[in-house]
């Protein structure tokens, strides 16, 4: 079966017998290749694409690309789709052979790396974009071997250290008798050492739970001034022992972010006790956090010893550590820092340092603030009533789509969910829906074509919408949503959306 379609814009060479020879290269390199055109349709589809994703090339040859990721995640098929965006939006900023490898996708027993470019002619005009797709599984099984192993070893090295530091805190209580100098001298150091292979075991737990994708957030609202606070008291004692002096600096009404609060915890007191450990008696603590736009922004800065430009660099990789004699005389396992940076861009945000040798550190991380709730008097929007009204969730996350429409019923509300963005625009002149609940990244229609054709339909203008994204950036907008909910969120906070938004839109038709 013919999976080439006649070569598309990017071939320049015009004889047959070029478009030949590169036809066949096409067809037996184990990549899959994808390449769309302006438009945004499929013109060029190899067998090993085909085979990976169990596609007959008719069924897609000039159908749109994004109808390629239906089946895939929703985190994969936004990522995708923003970066077919992107491409098309700033085809010139990518050099020969650049472009953006955006997403693992998971596909059945597969798993599938994708890196898009775009497609530049001789003369440089931009043409439409290719996709590449590598069949990594191999690579993947063997890591997750390596982090089975880590945690199975990490399991099993547990239950002896359980003995040896409960024992010698036993001994060092005088639980048999009083000790001697070195006696205490000697156990000290076993504990000292017993304790730090105990760090070590769980930073190896949590770096395989991560990479494994077994690591579970438990998401709520969280105060990061509370965190703040929390993680001060814990470190303070060890910081009047050091002669350090700590500091906590929070701006007022700074809001709530989303997010396991025990793992944000961990992130500062990670950062805070990296402060501690690289700090001279004497010196400076200060933990802060302001508010920055739409995130709230946290630092732990110290005057400590500092890192160098090039340690920088390398400073969030595994077991490094940094090319400083004071630093090896610090205690430390080299698994803090990447742990860190990844519990804070699982919870959307980024981590980065500022520092300077010899005049101390500022580590700082971002996350985005909780969508702010109405503050007037009056009744709040938790308490507002929703019953007996009929909201259509339009959601492409089957679990996600039950546990919204079980609360809802829960609150008295008929609930129609649809996966499909075409079903969705029937339904609303079908039956009086009060509300829709829009996912961005539907299987059939692009989530913001649903929004403009609902807006543009005078019979259908009127039903508040509240957009359901993993994408911070304000969308949606120019088209007349009402609210927008970014993931990750608590199920409460889409409730409240949903209170609020139609206690707003009572509130007008009285008006």
């Amino acid at each position: 079966m013919e999976t080439l379609l006649p070569f598309p814009q990017f071939v320049t060479s015009s004889t047959d017998a070029t478009m030949s020879i590169e036809r066949a290269v096409l067809a037996s390199i184990a990549d899959g290749v994808i390449v769309n055109d302006l438009s945004g349709n499929v013109s060029l589809i190899n067998q090993a694409a085909c085979r990976l994703l169990r596609v007959e090339p008719a069924a897609v040859i000039e159908k749109p690309v994004r109808a390629l990721f239906a089946s895939f995640s929703t985190r994969a098929r936004l990522a995708l789709i923003d970066a077919l965006e992107r491409l098309d939006h700033d085809p010139y900023s990518y050099g020969p052979g650049e472009g953006i490898t955006e997403t693992v996708i998971e596909l059945g027993s597969l798993v599938i790396q994708a890196h898009l470019s775009p497609v530049l002619t001789e003369i440089g005009e931009f043409s439409g974009i290719v996709t590449i797709l590598r069949d990594i599984t191999r690579e993947v099984e063997a890591e997750h071997a390596k982090s089975d192993f880590v945690s199975n070893v990490s399991h099993e090295l547990r239950t002896p250290l359980t003995s040896i530091v409960g024992y010698t805190n036993l001994l060092l209580g005088h639980a048999v008798g009083p000790l001697s100098d070195p006696q205490a001298s000697f156990l000290g150091v076993i504990q000292t050492n017993a304790n730090r292979l105990v760090t070590l075991i769980n930073e190896l737990l949590d770096i395989s739970r991560i990479e494994s994708g077994r690591l579970d957030l438990d998401i709520r609202p969280v105060s990061l001034a509370d965190v703040l606070h929390e993680v001060a008291e814990m470190i303070r004692p060890q910081c009047d022992q050091k002669d350090l002096h700590l500091t906590i600096e929070v701006e007022p009404e700074v809001d709530r972010v989303l997010g396991d609060r025990n793992r944000l915890v961990q992130v500062v007191t990670n950062l805070a006790s990296n402060a501690y450990r690289y700090t001279p008696s004497g010196g400076n603590i200060t933990l802060s956090l302001a508010r920055s736009d739409t995130s709230a922004r946290v630092s732990v800065a110290d005057n400590g010893i500092g890192i160098s430009l090039e340690d920088q660099a390398k400073i969030f990789q595994r077991f490094y550590r940094v090319s400083n004699a004071a630093i090896f005389e610090a205690a430390g396992t080299g698994l803090g820092l990447p742990i860190t940076k990844m519990l804070v861009e699982m919870h959307g945000g980024r981590l980065w340092v500022n520092s300077e040798p010899q005049k101390g550190s500022t580590f700082t991380f971002v996350l985005p603030l909780q969508t702010d709730e109405p503050t007037g008097g009056g009744v709040r929007p938790d308490e507002l009533p929703v019953a007996n009204k009929t909201i259509l969730v339009v959601e492409n996350d089957s679990d996600l789509a039950r546990q919204i429409g079980r609360q809802l019923r829960l609150e008295g509300v008929s609930v129609l969910t649809t996966a499909w963005g075409e079903e969705a625009l029937q339904w609303v002149h079908q039956r009086a829906i009060d509300l829709i609940t829009l996912d961005m990244a539907l299987p059939d229609v692009p989530g913001m074509e649903v929004l403009r054709r609902l807006k543009a339909d005078k019979t259908t203008c009127n039903i508040p919408v509240v957009i359901v994204s993993i994408i911070r950036e304000k969308n949606g907008e120019e088209w007349g949503a009402s609210e927008k909910v970014t993931r990750p969120f608590a199920v409460e906070k889409l409730i409240t959306s949903i209170r609020q938004t139609l206690s707003l839109q009572n509130a007008n038709s009285s008006g």
